[in-house]
């Protein structure tokens, strides 16, 4: 074919097919000229279709140059035209092979009637066009454009319009650029590839990919694919439009140029190479694989379904390469455990439940598997029920009964460990499912097992038959009034104590009410509460409701046997597992067991926070009024269930520090009412503490803590008893002095500490400290430095007020400082820290400045006594043993209470106290003292600054910790609802939506869309629910208008903010199906009025179904409510 030529293609002709006559064009005038527009755009279109330009004008130029080179039909020769009178051009006569009719463009004489009416033309018979500029509005600078999303034309905001401009205007670039470093391009140590001479590649190399990168240093990296599938084929990468030098640079540089987080994931990949087998490096590249993501798709945060879903794909794929090289029951536990949460984000749940199955089949003896599909089987709203749940971890309880009984000596503290925590999650499913005095009974019966049994009773089948006949005399059980070492008692004299009197109880009273529902679910209530404790045999409101009656065929298979050489390791484990099912803080009996430790915050069995309920009945710390006024404000400082370390200080604080504690037993639950009676709790533990408080002294201050909380007027009564048993414990004279201090008794508070002190006890040193806090806070300055200075001199103890001199300041200083050091180096923490803590508070009353200012009466040298503290502590976490940890925690306690003194007692710097509190928060995120003291300090510019520094913080700690860590992500979650509810009502806001994200966020919604532990805490949902109904209880009343539900007046559809509450209720119920004490919030006083009578109804036959505890049956209360309405009326 001669050159310049192009084969025109032809239509293939079949003899079936006879192409219609041509139809005649149209003679109108101008119709020849609009024809040839359309018919050469639409010719450019077909030729330039394909191609890819940056700019339009290169395209069309290239589109011209086609044009000129290519010859002319006849169907594209311009047609004759001639010069009218007025110098235009006229269309001349069509020859033969003139244009046929064209649709596109005809003349309108008439217009479209239908434009008035629809407001434009038919989008439909508008042919394609693009604008010139690519939609870009004039002078928007490149910033305002318009796009098509099918017909719709959308308005939109460039967010790259910056790189239209030239970059030698950007300042911030050129900056940039100013900045860098010059880089050297080594030449390539390869060998040149051999070329062609009759090829030389005229373009610039593409940049290699990622997969080739990896496949040169010989593995495979994670392909991190889009969270919105695969990309379009016409789409182009933008690394391949990137010039020469750039290239080059990426592939020489390569490795000086990646992120921190990329050569560490490199770095594991060539040692997971080396090493397959490595199960902890598996687990750090699939930790790393968060950070990757958000930095290889440009996001801050991976809160969308599908970034989530995409990222767990990914570490799906990596868990099961991991899989085949873990070997040990540990690193299978690790792999399966990480696999199967991932897999919950991406299977179904049907999908999830076979490979649960799978997986608990091969792995039967590994406890943290149990754990998490225990876990998994809860949240099913569709298969979960009472039976199928109880039966689960019953079987659990009597396997590791038969595993504690065969292990070896060093595996006896992790096994006895893991049945304990069995048995609490069997304890609170019961309680949480209505059978609270099965679950009393339950613990009544193990402890009495475990702590009072008998010498003579050691093996299992005679021990439970014995205790069997002891049981069902029914005479005073363990932390009942009557009872008297019990079965002891029994077993050894024979003897059966005083049966206790018959409890006689009316039957429920049915409240007046027009609505069934509400009357119900107040004799609900009452059944509840009267059937917090078992019942027995002779009682009178057994005749109604037998299941009160708790036998020992009930609670056989429920209880878990614990052999006699275990008993001293488990009894502290085994303590502070009960006070969590009391919904209590532990009392630190088991925190050197670090994985104890963690069970017991697992969010399912954690503690309840009355901190975040308080939030939305009872803001005394918040002030109301405008915002300058908030620094006036004062922390939160009743912190019951807030994580901090447990010592003196917090659990006998008085009101202006924080409270380990709070109001325990005068605080009551939000909603439906299911807590156990304190009267109980307090008589259990007096028992126990009576027979083990010598062997634990931190029980029996914890019992005295609850005693005073109680009732502060009993503290000296049970201060004194507990003394009298134990008279050389510092620890309990050090408790009694404080429950005085905090009780205003002045003079008894003197009197024991002058006494106390002149005994020589061990551990002396924390008297003296509290006698020091004592008159600090008197604003007695030189009086605490005299009583810190007699700690350190034998000769000067008992003195009233010895003269402080230089040689007496040194003298202390070398004294506290040698114990201190010599202490921290033979191990022993309790005095180092003590000691520690002296030293503090000696440099902070010395007043020796740097600067030479000199403080005020009541304040000291702050700098100082942080100086000492951090450098102390420097030397502790090197120490690295099981309890410097909690040691370094509490040192960091006082350090938070020396600064708060200081800045409430004078003049300080805010900056040095935000950066100090900063430094505490770095070292204990989760941590309620440092994270409040940080709140309040900043209060002052909280509502001035653009980002908010608290909630900047808490996005850090909780990055930091990871989602792994549900115990403290729960703390710091909880903190946040609470300062962002206390920040809007300090603010006015009458919407709280910063509240309900961190609701959202605190349930795991964002982070994990398909679940997760935190999702399974009732409390939580219960205060989103509270919070939601006042937000929209306050919208009613601003808008006049009461809140109603469908049924009730509202329009179809319902109101907005109803149906959000009935999401967000049915959601909880979805993820927390076995607690009653949700299905009862629907009754409540808030959402009673917004649910529909059938959608109660089916509330009342949901929990029927699921196996709950229901005292009073609706259709047989329904014949009482109308019987009793009918002799009303």
């Amino acid at each position: 074919m001669p050159p310049g030529e192009e084969k025109r293609r032809t239509v293939p002709k079949f003899t079936s097919f006879k192409p219609p006559a041509p139809a005649e064009p149209e003679t109108r005038p101008g119709d020849s000229r609009e024809a040839r527009k359309g018919r050469e755009e639409k010719d450019v279109g077909s030729e330039s279709k394909h191609r890819h330009s940056k700019r339009h004008h290169d395209a069309d130029r290239e589109t011209n140059r086609d044009r000129k080179s290519r010859p002319r039909s006849s169907s594209d020769r311009p047609r004759d035209v001639t010069l009218g009178k007025d110098g235009r051009q006229t269309p001349g006569p069509v020859g033969s092979g003139g244009g046929s009719h064209n649709d596109l463009f005809f003349f309108d004489v008439r217009g479209d009637p239908l434009i008035t009416k629809y407001g434009g033309n038919d989008r439909y018979k508008v042919p394609t066009y693009h604008r010139f500029g690519g939609g870009k509005l004039m002078g928007s600078d490149g910033i305002l454009s318009v796009h098509y999303a099918g017909s719709r034309e959308l308005f939109d905001i460039e967010k790259r319009h910056r790189e239209s401009k030239s970059i030698f205007r950007d300042k911030a670039a050129l900056a940039r650029a100013a900045s860098c470093k010059a880089k050297r391009i080594a030449p390539s140590s390869d060998p040149p590839q051999p070329t062609n001479d009759d090829y030389i590649e005229v373009e610039p190399p593409k940049k290699r990919r990622r997969g080739d990168q990896d496949s040169s240093l010989g593995f495979s990296m994670p392909d991190y694919r889009s969270i919105h599938g695969k990309a379009k084929a016409g789409q182009q990468s933008e690394s391949e439009n990137e010039s020469e030098g750039s290239a080059e640079s990426d592939d020489e540089g390569g490795p000086a140029e990646l992120s921190a987080t990329k050569t560490l994931s490199i770095e594991i990949n060539r040692r997971l190479k080396a090493q397959p087998g490595d199960i902890a490096s598996w687990l750090e590249l699939i930790k790393l694989q968060d950070s990757l993501f958000r930095e290889d798709q440009g996001l801050t945060d991976v809160r969308s379904a599908d970034a989530v879903k995409a990222l767990a794909s990914l570490k799906l794929s990596l868990y099961e390469e991991a899989l085949p090289h873990a070997k040990s029951l540990s690193d299978r536990e690790s792999v399966l455990d990480g696999l199967m949460r991932e897999g919950a984000k991406v299977w179904s749940p049907k999908a999830l439940a076979k490979r649960w199955d799978e997986v608990s089949e091969k792995e039967s003896d590994s406890f943290v598997l149990w754990r998490a599909r225990l876990n998994f089987e809860l949240g099913q709203v569709s298969t979960c029920t009472y039976e199928d749940i109880k039966k689960l971890i019953v079987e659990e309880v009597q396997s590791m009964n038969g595993k504690l009984a065969a292990a070896s000596p060093e595996d006896i503290q992790s096994v006895s460990g893991q049945q304990i925590y069995i048995f609490l999650r069997l304890t609170r499913f019961l309680h949480d499912s209505g059978y609270v005095e099965l679950a009393v009974a339950a613990w009544q019966a193990t402890l009495e097992l475990t702590l009072f049994r008998p010498p003579s009773e050691q093996a299992f089948e005679s021990a439970v038959s014995s205790f069997t006949d002891y049981w069902e005399t029914e005479s005073p059980r363990l932390g009942e009034d009557g009872w008297k070492d019990g079965w002891r008692r029994f077993v050894e004299s024979g003897a059966i104590e005083d049966l206790p009197d018959a409890r006689s109880e009316n039957p429920y009273e049915i409240i007046q009410s027009r609505d069934v529902f509400k009357a119900w679910a107040a004799a609900e209530i009452q059944e509840t509460r009267r059937a917090s404790m078992p019942s027995r045999t002779l009682d009178e409101s057994t005749l109604d409701d037998p299941f009160k009656v708790v036998m020992f065929s009930d609670i056989k298979d429920l209880l878990i046997w614990i052999p006699t050489i275990a008993i001293p390791c488990a009894t502290p484990r085994l303590l502070d597992a009960f006070l969590t099912f009391c919904q209590l803080p532990t009392a630190g009996l088991s925190r050197n067991d670090k994985e104890f430790s963690r069970l017991l915050q697992d969010p399912f069995v954690a503690c309840r926070n009355h901190v975040v309920e308080a939030a939305f009945n009872d803001r005394k710390g918040v002030s109301e009024g405008p915002v300058a006024e908030q620094s006036k404000t004062n922390p939160e400082f009743r912190q019951q269930g807030a994580g901090m370390a447990l010592s003196q200080d917090v659990l006998f604080a008085r009101p202006n520090w924080f409270q380990y504690l709070g109001d325990w037993s005068n605080t009551k639950p939000l909603g439906f009412d299911d807590g156990i009676k304190p009267a109980w709790i307090l008589g259990t533990l007096k028992v126990i503490v009576q027979h083990y408080g010598n062997l634990m002294e931190e029980l029996a201050e914890y019992h005295l803590a609850l005693e005073w909380r109680h009732d502060p007027n009993r503290a000296s009564k049970a201060a004194k008893g507990l003394l009298k048993d134990s008279p050389t414990s510092m620890r309990l004279y050090n408790a009694y002095a404080l429950t005085e201090w905090a009780n205003q008794n002045i003079q008894m508070l003197e009197k024991v500490l002058s006494s106390a002190t002149g005994r020589n006890l061990a551990g002396e040193q924390r008297l003296w400290n509290t006698w020091a806090w004592y008159h600090l806070e008197l604003q007695q300055r030189q009086m605490a430095l005299s009583r810190i200075c007699a700690s350190a001199d034998d000769t000067t103890k008992h003195k009233q007020a010895p003269n402080v001199t230089p040689i007496v300041l040194l003298r202390t200083r070398t004294r506290l400082s040698t114990t201190r050091d010599y202490s921290l180096s033979s191990r022993d923490l309790v005095k180092a820290t003590q000691y520690a803590e002296s030293l503090a508070l000696f440099e902070y009353l010395v007043c020796e400045d740097e600067s030479g200012t000199v403080a005020s009466d009541s304040q000291g040298s702050i700098s100082a006594a942080l100086a000492s503290i951090w450098g102390f502590c420097d030397e502790l976490k090197s120490l690295n043993t099981s309890d410097s940890a909690y040691y370094y925690e509490c040192l960091l306690q006082t350090a938070a209470r020396l600064l708060y003194y200081h800045a409430t007692h004078g003049a300080y710097r805010p900056a040095y106290l935000r950066a100090e509190l900063a430094k505490l928060i770095e070292a204990f995120p989760h941590n309620a003292i440092f994270l409040e003291l940080f709140a309040w300090a900043n209060q002052s510019t909280m509502f001035l600054l653009v980002n908010d520094p608290i909630r900047e913080v808490l996005r850090r700690s909780s990055d930091n910790t990871g989602n792994d860590d549900a115990a403290v992500q729960l703390n710091i979650h909880r903190f946040s609802i609470r300062y962002e509810a206390a920040r809007g009502s300090s603010a006015g806001a009458t919407m709280m939506y910063p509240t309900k994200a961190a609701f959202e966020a605190a349930l795991g919604i964002n982070s994990n869309p398909c679940g997760g532990e935190r999702r399974g805490n009732v409390d939580l949902w219960v205060c989103y629910l509270r919070l939601l109904q006042s937000i929209y209880k306050s919208a009613a009343a601003a808008a006049s208008a009461p809140i109603k539900g469908k049924d009730k007046g509202c329009p179809e559809g319902g109101n907005p903010l109803v149906k959000d509450v009935k999401d967000v209720y049915y959601r909880a119920i979805a993820s927390c199906p076995w607690s009653k004490r949700l299905y009862m919030e629907a009754f409540g006083e808030g959402m009673i009025k917004m649910m529909a009578s059938s959608e109660l109804r089916g509330v009342v036959n949901t929990m029927v179904e699921k196996g709950l505890r229901v005292h009073v049956e609706m259709a047989g209360f329904c014949e009482r409510w109308e019987a009793v309405r009918g002799k009303k009326k």
